[in-house]
């Protein structure tokens, strides 16, 4: 018997609100069964992408966040090497179980006011469900926007990755701990967009053992928490370095960047083979979601389905293991256009075979 049913509307994350009952409501509307606890950037700037995770850093005074500046880390201060011990101390007690390390890696205030009135409102807003889906930032993404001191992005020094890493897979277990008081079966997704920039020449530098690792680190003892995990990225990349990787879920932009996904076919059948499974942005998270007819997105799927099916991916193996979202989170967009979005991925579910 599969985990999820093959069809499940899921969401990516974001949404345009900063009241979150709103929220809520916009996702036990089109995703009843699986929803998603909603990022709220619009809510306060520690939801937005790149802090929500390094709260801990910035508690410890490694990182520094001022309003209207790029978050740097303070490698610069007298006391960095004192601070840099203590995350470390408190990391390796955490996964010791310390109650004190877990207390201070715990996931509160502004930054998870979504995730809190996510689980708060869950019982009366999600009767249906059997599952529930969370949301983590992804290394790479996180450590190219994370600057030094001289303006470096993080995840291009060994140290300071590692200390991003390390922050973001407590984060992950913590949510996960979080998700599971809910008595559902959990899905997370580690958000990494900019895995699209592994082979640019802009970004030659970009290994994929280097991203690899750092996923792994996240996700092997996230896998040991008998959790679901996915990797989302919006935009074409070198798909074989996810599906090489112990997946339950791939997501991807499939309204914009599906040629890229025929271009590694095989991969993808033996992603699916192994019980992968695909969560198809067939939504796009744009201006042309107006332009866009349920009908339109019908087609779409099945001329993708059949070109796929032309280059050797079995098209009911593809169907039963295929799961819809928007193809990528509306937290920026305006709260109109989320609704409509939300509200084609519901009627498309309904219409597809």
């Amino acid at each position: 018997m599969t985990w999820i049913n093959p069809g499940t509307k899921i969401g990516i994350g974001s949404v345009p609100y900063g009241n979150i009952e709103e929220a809520i409501s916009l996702i036990a509307d089109c995703m009843p069964n699986w929803p998603h606890w909603p990022q709220l950037p619009a809510h306060s700037a520690e939801e937005g992408f790149v802090l929500q995770y390094v709260q801990p850093l910035v508690r410890l005074g490694l990182l520094k966040a001022e309003a209207g500046k790029d978050p740097v880390f303070t490698r610069d201060s007298e006391d960095w090497d004192e601070k840099v011990v203590k995350f470390y101390e408190l990391y390796l007690a955490f996964i010791s179980g310390d109650k004190e390390a877990e207390d201070f890696f715990s996931l509160e205030g502004q930054a998870f006011a979504g995730l809190d009135g996510f689980i708060d409102n869950f019982p009366s807003s999600f009767p249906s469900a059997v599952g529930v889906k969370g949301q983590l930032s992804g290394p790479l993404t996180v450590g190219l926007e994370l600057k030094d001191e001289q303006g470096k992005a993080c995840f291009y020094d060994d140290n300071l990755r590692d200390l991003l890493v390390k922050c973001l897979q407590t984060q992950g277990i913590m949510q996960v701990r979080k998700l599971k008081t809910l008595g559902q079966e959990v899905l997370l997704f580690i958000d990494d967009p900019a895995v699209f920039l592994l082979g640019s020449a802009s970004y030659i530098t970009l290994t994929k053992e280097t991203i690899s690792a750092a996923l792994m680190e996240i996700i092997e003892p996230l896998a040991q928490m008998k959790v679901r995990l996915g990797v989302h990225v919006c935009a074409q990349t070198d798909w074989s370095l996810l599906f090489d990787l112990p997946l339950d879920v791939v997501s991807f932009d499939a309204y914009t960047y599906f040629p890229s996904i025929v271009a590694q076919a095989a991969a993808l059948q033996g992603f699916l083979q192994r019980g992968g499974k695909m969560a198809w942005g067939i939504v796009p998270t744009s201006e042309a979601a107006w332009q866009v007819k349920v009908e339109d997105l019908v087609n779409l799927f099945n001329k993708q389905c059949s070109e796929l099916a032309g280059v050797g991916v079995d098209p009911k193996l593809l169907r039963q293991n295929i799961l819809w979202t928007p193809s990528c989170g509306t937290g920026t967009l305006s709260q109109e256009l989320a609704q409509h979005i939300y509200a084609l991925l519901k009627n498309f579910a309904q219409k597809i075979d």
